[in-house]
């Protein structure tokens, strides 16, 4: 056990205590098909005060669109959160995949908004070669996020024999290899895990999710290679350790990485015969978050912190340390973001 641990404890101690100054936090959840199927659209609404909160929920959809409901009267206890369901009767999909949402939460006297740019985070069926190339990859959903000036884009495939992605990554420099001990590398961190868990609070827990390492070489001696970082029933004190990646490669996973200008390509398939629990097939919805590695660059990108966690959902349990990341003090929002497998993008 490293000397992580007690800075660890003392971060989830300090999730558990924040309640920020507005009475009750709003998230709109990710879309996990495309908007003109008709899927529900969850709002979640958090009470961080300490006393009874009753109110009224308003949602104001894109142009065009139609809810079942726009308006929900809610009571939540102290420190509950409680889902609510909003059905979409009429959308439109568009190839930017992102969709304005408004939610307005009045109650006690006090009037909380949030805004935000809502995405279909879903993954037709293909088959893709995995050569590093994104010519066969247009009709993936794209997902994009901004850091720093620089662009990341995640596609996903599904068919009967994996789980496909690919990530596009903005950046100045690649940084393929160690000279020193302590030196940083690029690299993508993938993170799976079925709808309903949880990342939990305590190192002596087990964990519940995949996480994956791809990472880039371009030397005639070394390919590029993915690492399997930790799969369930793994403790999770292991994802306070940073460990050195010799002896983690997993050879089941098919990984192309590619560079041409300032973009490096990520394109692996990931087995479903490596995560038993998530069932390939049409409609099913689980958790799948992306950590980006830019050390010479914008350092951590993460799509939690674009997909509009709420601050205190940082967890130092939530993502494996690994020698040569580029993780800062902060812990790195949750890896459990919405996703699913759809029949096709449109």
């Amino acid at each position: 056990m490293t000397g992580c641990l007690p800075a660890a404890i003392l971060w989830l101690g300090l999730a558990r205590c924040a309640t920020g100054s507005e009475p009750v936090a709003l998230r709109v959840e990710n879309l996990t098909v495309p908007p003109s199927s008709g899927p529900l659209m969850h709002v979640l609404i958090a009470n961080r005060g300490k006393a009874r909160y009753e109110g009224k929920v308003d949602v104001s959809v894109p142009e065009g669109w139609r809810l079942n409901r726009t308006r929900l009267r809610v009571r939540l206890r102290p420190g509950e959160t409680r889902r609510l369901d909003f059905a979409i009767e009429r959308a439109l999909d568009n190839r930017r995949n992102r969709y304005r949402v408004a939610v307005v939460a009045e109650g006690g006297g006090r009037r909380v908004e949030r805004t935000q740019e809502v995405v279909c985070a879903s993954a037709p069926y293909f088959q893709p070669r995995i050569d590093g190339k994104a010519t066969e990859w247009d009709d993936a959903i794209p997902v994009s996020f901004v850091t720093r000036g620089k662009r990341t884009t995640i596609r996903t495939y599904w068919n009967h024999d994996a789980f496909c992605v690919l990530v596009e990554v903005q950046e100045e420099d690649l940084s393929t290899r160690r000279r020193k001990p302590d030196e940083k590398i690029d690299a993508v961190q993938l993170a799976i895990a079925r709808s309903g868990t949880a990342t939990p609070s305590r190192p002596r827990a087990r964990a519940e999710r995949h996480e994956f390492l791809p990472v880039a070489s371009f030397s005639w001696l070394r390919r590029s290679r993915c690492y399997r970082l930790l799969g369930p029933g793994a403790r999770l004190v292991t994802a306070t350790q940073e460990r050195d990646l010799d002896g983690l490669e997993c050879r089941d996973v098919a990984l192309a990485v590619r560079c041409r200008k300032d973009v490096t390509t990520y394109e692996c398939a990931i087995p479903f015969r490596l995560m038993p629990e998530i069932k390939p097939s049409e409609g099913r919805e689980f958790f799948f978050s992306v950590l980006v590695h830019d050390p010479d660059g914008t350092g951590l990108r993460e799509w939690g912190e674009a997909a509009g966690l709420w601050p205190w959902q940082r967890n130092p349990l939530a993502w494996c340390r690994w020698r040569g990341d580029s993780r800062g003090q902060a812990p790195p929002f949750d890896s459990r973001t919405e996703w699913g497998l759809c029949s096709s993008r449109h």
